[in-house]
């Protein structure tokens, strides 16, 4: 077992709860913004003056998609897999010519946006149709609140460095990013998704290593990880420090025996597309299949998550997504049988 049971229930813990979060989101999405919100427009249960002139969610969403033809699905995976790419070689050109401002400057645009999108979706149900005028521009309430929550959160996360407030961001930047998603998938373009993307983390972890050379630059360079991080340090480690902390000694003498433990900070992570693909996964389930479908899927993916980490060994790296696929697949299976 890689990390002992205290912190594997936590990384678990926090990717059910992201998951959860996700369906919420995709959920609002779709009332607000996406084929349901299209057809109680259509219907006039909405009326297009309740909707807000300026959306910081509709401007960064691309508008809803029917993909029928086969050039439709090899046109979006292209487009899906030129943009990772891309993102993949300008974050390894950036880190190798110590670029960390750039870096960090890209992060922090990235992480406020996708906070924006989730604060916003998870208010809309309370304020969305609340609309002030701006400038003579409607604007929704959950708008506004949410803004501010994301500039907040991303300071915290990025320049603060406060591993609650990143955990904490974390469990909302995925739903975020998950949702500009799902507009252009349906169920048989994300499963294909998700076998691109196993066969790509394989070879980024087994192969090629740069998936991790690229999140060891994060923790080590920047301070930052994109994904939960849980730091910690090993039971004998902690008594140690216990044991130097009841000392009669000085703050200095402390930290001069301290240094000669060497003791080690532990870090147990669970990398962000490893959260964000399998909630792409299981947004477009609940939009298709429906809500139990979707709670299956994700109960399926947690057990397919516990066993890697309980099986994986301390010192080795693992990708995880081949394993979170499984996972997926499994719970779609189940809830197509019911």
């Amino acid at each position: 077992m890689k990390h002992n049971f205290k912190v594997t229930g936590i990384i678990v813990l926090m990717f059910i709860i992201s998951q959860f979060i996700g369906l919420a989101v995709v959920y609002s999405y779709d009332n607000y913004f996406g084929k349901t919100s299209q057809t109680l427009i259509a219907n006039g249960t909405i009326s297009n003056e309740t909707l807000p002139d300026i959306s910081i969610v509709r401007e960064n969403l691309p508008p809803p998609i029917e993909i029928k033809q086969t050039v439709d699905y090899v046109s979006i995976i292209i487009s899906i897999a030129i943009g990772i790419t891309i993102a993949v070689l300008l974050f390894l050109f950036l880190s190798r010519v110590n670029a960390k401002l750039l870096i960090k400057i890209w992060f922090t645009f990235v992480v406020f946006l996708c906070l924006s999108i989730a604060f916003s979706l998870l208010l809309y149900p309370q304020f969305g149709l609340s609309l002030f005028n701006l400038f003579g521009k409607r604007i929704s309430l959950a708008e506004m609140i949410a803004v501010p929550l994301a500039i907040t959160f991303t300071y915290l996360k990025i320049f603060r460095r406060n591993i609650i407030a990143h955990n904490f961001s974390e469990l909302l930047i995925y739903p975020g990013l998950a949702v500009i998603f799902l507009p252009i998938v349906n169920l048989f373009l994300v499963i294909i998704l998700l076998i691109i993307i196993s066969v790509y983390d394989m070879i980024a972890v087994w192969k090629t290593k740069h998936m991790i050379k690229m999140a060891k630059f994060q923790v080590n360079e920047l301070k930052l990880f994109t994904g939960f991080l849980i730091p910690y340090v090993k039971r004998e480690d902690r008594i140690k420090i216990e044991k130097i902390k009841a000392m009669k000694l000085s703050n200095k003498q402390k930290n001069q025996k301290l240094r000669k433990e060497k003791i080690h900070m532990q870090i147990a992570a669970l990398g962000g597309g490893d959260v964000a693909f399998p909630m792409i996964f299981i947004g477009v389930i609940s939009l298709t299949l429906g809500l139990l479908p979707a709670i299956i899927t994700i109960v399926t993916t947690a057990i397919s998550l516990v066993l890697l980490l309980f099986f994986s060994q301390k010192g080795k790296f693992y990708p995880a997504m081949p394993f979170l696929s499984i996972g997926c697949l499994i719970g779609l299976l189940i809830g197509l049988m019911i």
